[in-house]
This record gives structure tokens, C-alpha cells and sequence, in this order.
């Protein structure tokens, strides 16, 4: 059944006239225009909450008909709807008219959005019993905004209702360019347990890899360490399940929009962490992406297999990004790459890259589809990779990139999907290059990538 809910309450008078004449300046059957405030009770406001519609209706009064102003517009109907996206407490103002003209003051009236609409997975429950951020007053954030390596003054942010907003003036190009972070967070995580994370967010510009990291004030202790790709202006539910647990007296929440465009908006919402013993009713879905048809005829990867048409690098990094010197031994049969770790690096991203050099070529305008499976073994035993980063990018410019990734690999495997990506810098790639990089992979793992998928549509 539909969640309606009727709001009759928050209504108050504004003495607002639409024009400068006086009531003296009307002209009709008596020279009396009606008072807004003698029609309160004609104004009706119900939200179906399960749509998101809010719908505006003026019951009938003799000689009365409504003025509704919403975002601007003016309307005399006497029923409207609206679609709010987000959720938040919204305001209609309603006038009323006679033959007189229109009426002295009018009516405001409050209602509320409860959740904000999703194309995806909404990600957890904030209002959950289960969530550790629930009665948490986070700190103001902390940053360090470098565009090019050099530093400049913190990007503005605001905190309003819950949604924390930034903006972001100038473009970055890399990864840890547009940090802003959260400690002391005030919650706690432990070793042998599972949790679950989920924040809405919503970029104003698209966005090829927001990173997300939970962590001890270390950074060395992870909870989490992922990365997701943003649509402009699309609600995103950036999410993980049965992330295990590590013993974290004071977790630090850390941002990264490293890459972003110029004038880049972000805002985030619905922080949700609880342990994944505790069913807050939610619906998980599966974590592996559906891939795309490798065998599809405008995948214009399976040529570059079957013409083995790569040329392959790769740089290996101690914890002082110092190079390791190493060889790194790969087959490649068909559709199946396989790559063996030479050496253990740290857990962070760009320690153990792999790269693939082609002569592929895209232009700015060209939205392409991408997706690769891929599983690890070492000793012949399935094994997870601890961070695994996915890069489709011009050969030469690491700025101008299809998208950027970074996540997990679990034991049985994973599937790396991005939908309608576009090249970030803006330009035309003369040759397109796909990197990888298994930092945290112990030596001796085996890598297996197959059925790379690229579809330009």
C-alpha cells in the first residue's frame, strides 16, 4: 500500500502582494480581495512517498480560485503534482484570487521528502537501530586541495540537514589531489567481525573514480579502500557488504576526488556503517556486475586480443616508491591474460602496476562500455586480492581517462563494469592504454583477466 501522508501543520502568513497596487486599485463587485489566511484549511498537501510525488490540491470555496507559486512558476489549477528527488522539507506557497484580484498574504505550507530517489541500490538504512552514525556529530572536515602538486586554499564546504557539500574550483589530476577527510569519527570497529558501508552521493560533473577509505588515523589499518565512478548529477549509493573487520578504536572516513573537472559540486549524504550481523532489512545485491558480451561484434578489444596487439610495461614500488627491480612473467591465450606478482608491495594503490599499450583510439565525444572478470590463485588456492585499480587511459596522459577504479577482488572472483564512460581531460586519445595495479598482492599470486570487453557506442 502507498505511504500518503497528509501535512496540515507549518503554515504561516507572509504579507507578500504580487503587484504594487493597493486593494483601493482593484476593481470588481465589491473592491474586497480575500485574505490568504481564511483558506489555510483548503490547501492540502499529500506526499506518496514511495515516488517521491508531492501533489498540491485547493478544495473548492465559492468565488475563490488558487494561485500555487512553486520554483517560480504560478498556476491557477485547482490539483498539482510535483517530483522531489531528494529527500528534505519542501515549502509550496499558495495565493488565492477573486473577482477582486488577488489575495492580501498567503499560504505557506511545509511537507517532507523522506528518502531520496534512487536509479540503483539505495544503499543501507540510515534511520537503522544497526547504524554506528546514528547520534555521531561528525568534526568539520580537514583537507589538502593540490591541483598539479600545488597546494591552494581549502574548496568550500557546507553541512545542511545532514548533507555535506563541497566545491571544487579548480581540476585535479590525480589521485590524493582533492582529499578531504573526517577524524575523530567516534566509532569503533573490531577484528572478527563483518561490516556494512553505504553514502549517497551526488556530483554535479561526472566523475571517473571517487575514492572511499576507512581507516585508523594511520591510514595503514583499512577497513575499506574503494573507488566508484559518479554520472553528472545522478544519486549514487557508493556501498561495500562484509567488509572484514579490523581492530579501529577511532575510524577516520577519508575522501579523495583526485581528477575531478573544474567547478566539480559533490555532496554526500546517509552515512551508514553497522556490523553485517545485524539485518537492518535491507536488500543486498549481487556485488559482481553482469560483464558485457566479449564476443559482441563492436567489441573492439577482441581484436586487439586476437592480433595480440599490446605492448606491455610495468613498474613495481617499495613502500618508499623506491623501484623493485623485477620481471614480471605473463601468458596470454585467447581472451585470457595471466599475470604473476613478482614481489609483495604495500596495500596502496600504484605500487604493482601492469600496463597495456595499444594503438587503439578514441575521441572526446565518444561514450564507451567496458568490463573484464578477473580471480586470483596463489599455490594453486583461490585467493582475494586486497586492492586491485582498473584505468583505461590515453598512453601519454594519465589525466585524460575513460575511468579510474580501485577495489577488492574476492576469493571467487570479480567483475570490473563501467557504463557510458567518457574520456575526463576532454580530448581526442591518439592511443589508448589500460592499466592495472595489484599493490597488496603477495609474491607468486597469479592474476587471471578475461573476456576484456570495450564497446564504443
Amino acid at each position: 500500500m502507498k505511504n500518503l501522508f497528509k501535512y496540515i501543520s507549518g503554515m504561516f502568513l507572509t504579507v507578500v502582494s504580487l503587484t504594487a497596487c493597493s486593494p483601493e486599485d482593484y476593481v470588481g463587485a465589491n473592491g474586497d480581495i480575500p485574505l490568504a489566511s481564511d483558506y489555510a484549511e483548503n490547501v492540502v498537501i499529500t506526499v506518496d512517498q514511495e515516488t517521491n510525488y508531492a501533489y498540491f490540491e485547493f478544495k473548492s470555496a465559492p468565488g475563490i480560485t488558487p494561485v500555487w507559486i512553486i520554483d517560480g512558476s504560478y498556476s491557477a489549477s485547482y490539483t498539482m503534482s510535483k517530483y522531489y528527488r531528494k529527500k528534505g522539507i519542501y515549502t509550496v506557497e499558495c495565493k488565492v484570487k477573486n473577482a477582486n484580484g488577488i489575495s492580501d498574504g498567503s499560504i505557506v505550507k511545509e511537507f517532507e521528502i523522506e528518502n531520496t530517489q534512487m536509479n540503483g541500490f539505495p544503499g543501507f538504512v540510515p534511520d537503522s537501530e544497526f547504524n554506528l552514525f546514528n547520534g555521531v556529530t561528525l568534526p568539520e572536515p580537514g583537507f589538502y586541495y593540490a591541483p598539479g602538486w600545488t597546494q591552494q586554499p581549502n574548496p568550500t564546504w557546507n553541512l545542511s540537514d545532514g548533507t555535506y557539500s563541497v566545491t571544487l574550483p579548480n581540476a585535479t589530476s590525480e589521485r590524493w589531489q582533492a582529499q578531504m577527510s573526517f577524524f575523530p569519527t567516534g566509532i569503533a570497529v573490531s577484528a572478527g567481525k563483518t561490516y556494512d558501508f553505504s553514502v549517497i552521493m551526488t556530483s554535479t560533473v561526472a566523475h571517473g573514480g571517487v575514492k572511499v577509505k576507512l581507516c585508523d588515523e594511520s591510514d595503514n589499518i583499512v577497513l575499506m579502500d574503494k573507488d566508484f565512478t559518479l554520472e553528472a548529477n545522478e544519486p549514487k549509493a557508493l556501498w561495500a557488504s562484509e567488509l572484514e573487520g579490523k581492530d579501529i578504536s577511532d575510524l577516520k572516513i577519508v575522501f579523495d576526488f583526485g581528477g575531478n573537472a573544474d567547478n566539480t559540486s559533490i555532496t554526500f549524504e546517509s552515512f551508514v556503517l553497522k556490523d553485517h550481523a545485524n539485518d537492518d532489512g535491507t536488500e543486498i545485491p549481487e556485488q559482481a556486475a553482469t560483464p558485457f558480451n566479449y564476443n559482441d561484434p563492436n567489441n573492439i578489444w577482441k581484436a586487439v586480443d586476437d592480433a595480440k596487439a599490446f605492448t606491455e610495461s610495468h613498474w613495481f614500488g617499495d613502500a618508499n616508491w623506491s623501484e623493485i627491480p623485477c620481471t614480471v612473467e605473463t601468458t596470454h591465450e585467447g581472451s585470457r591474460h595471466t599475470i604473476t606478482i613478482p614481489a609483495t608491495t604495500p596495500n596502496e594503490a600504484w605500487h604493482a602496476q601492469y600496463n597495456m599499450e595499444t594503438e587503439l583510439s578514441a575521441s572526446a565525444d565518444d561514450l564507451v562500455d567496458f568490463s573484464l572478470k578477473v580471480h586470483a590463485t596463489l599455490n594453486g588456492d583461490a585467493v582475494k586480492l586486497p586492492g586491485m585499480t582498473v584505468k583505461l587511459t590515453e598512453n601519454g596522459n594519465d589525466e585524460n581517462y575513460f575511468f579510474e577504479s580501485r577495489s577488492e577482488v574476492p576469493v571467487d572472483g570479480y567483475v570490473f563494469r563501467f557504463d557510458n564512460a567518457k574520456l575526463a581531460g576532454g580530448t581526442d586519445a591518439a592511443k589508448l592504454k589500460l592499466v592495472f595495479d595489484f599493490s597488496g598482492a603477495e609474491e607468486g599470486t597469479v592474476v587471471v583477466i578475461d573476456e576484456i570487453t570495450l564497446i564504443r557506442k
